[in-house]
């Protein structure tokens, strides 16, 4: 089966680990089960022409204009499709690709099926403009949540929900001498204030807290600023980005995985956290609900389950609610 995946932007190569890394993974998950998969992307690498990644053939449509990346994006496409047709199209958000995809697919007269990621289920998203009833029958959903979002915002719901899995780890660490971890990008929609609240509180009854903050944004000097404000330049470590390999790492030194954003499609943060060890507490966001029971919205509600995580016995075993393989199965069934 030969598959088109479209997407705003692909891994530039194989060190490139940190550039949407669920696709990553399920590009050579669905690749490894059989597929013929070539990938096309409108604006990432920030360079146009081929290449490949891991054997997978990749094009980036990149020429610095946005109209121009998707012409030259469909162009190659349909040149792609004269020299072995595609059976399927997937496409990767509610945007640009999707309306690419909805093109060859009636072109064509193949399937198209349609990944929600994440704000693109937002009243913000103004491509929800260019839905008609029939549309949403292609659409999958990463979470309830995300779904249920969705429709809210449109009144259509999604065909299925397919989660993103995670690949197994080995035994974990007898020590874990990070209390609290938190990770990603510093932006609002993260709600880090949240985050440095519920530090504070749990530092109140644990004055010997140890908590880190990885990622990189433009809210870091505000977080600097509340660091201070709420006394936590003992306690909290900004680290700044890491290669995705170390924050794994980073994971399996960490006895709580704590976080607070306002909104998630999913939370793949969520579950490669719990696959190395963490105790999760988050806000009720994403893949949150399905995966723990430690939820709160409050910073009182989230340092009290914060506090009764940190005093629970270290886990001996991964929690890996769903494998890739199975995500790439789900698909696959969808393909076919």
């Amino acid at each position: 089966m030969r598959v088109l995946w479209l997407s705003p932007g692909f891994a530039a190569d194989e060190n490139d680990l940190n550039c949407i890394p669920p696709l990553q993974l399920l590009a050579s998950e669905l690749v490894a089960q059989g597929i013929d998969l070539q990938i096309i992307t409108l604006d990432y690498p920030f360079r146009g022409g081929g290449y490949q990644w891991n054997g997978i053939p990749v094009f980036s449509g990149n020429g610095q204009l946005r109209w121009f990346n998707r012409i030259r994006a469909k162009r190659y496409a349909e040149w792609a499709n004269t020299q072995q047709k595609f059976d399927v199209i997937h496409s990767f958000w509610l945007g640009p690709c999707w309306l690419i995809g909805q093109h060859l697919s009636k072109k064509w007269g193949i399937l198209h099926y349609t990944t929600m990621m994440g704000q693109d289920v937002l009243p913000s998203n103004r491509y929800r403009h260019f839905l008609r009833a029939q549309h949403p029958a292609s659409f999958v959903a990463l979470s309830d949540f995300h779904s249920a979002v969705f429709q809210k915002t449109t009144g259509y719901r999604a065909a299925c929900i397919i989660p993103w899995g995670q690949g197994g780890r080995g035994d974990l660490p007898a020590q874990r001498p990070l209390d609290i971890l938190g990770c990603g990008s510093l932006i609002s929609v993260k709600n880090w204030t949240l985050w440095l609240q519920v530090v504070a509180a749990v530092a109140e009854s644990k004055p010997d807290l140890r908590a880190e903050l990885i990622g990189t944004g433009v809210e870091k000097p505000i977080l600097e600023q509340r660091i201070q404000q709420y006394g936590l330049e003992n306690i909290v470590l900004l680290r700044g980005s890491l290669p995705r390999p170390q924050v794994l790492e980073r994971m399996r030194t960490a006895k709580v995985f704590l976080h607070t954003a306002h909104f998630e499609s999913f939370g793949f943060v969520l579950t490669e956290a719990a696959m190395n060890g963490c105790r999760v507490v988050s806000t009720p966001v994403g893949i949150a609900p399905q995966l723990v029971d430690q939820l709160g919205r409050t910073p009182k509600e989230l340092s009290i389950e914060v506090v009764h995580a940190l005093d629970a016995p270290l886990l001996d075993k991964p929690n890996i609610p769903f494998t890739m393989a199975e995500t790439a199965q789900a698909y696959l069934r969808l393909y076919r």
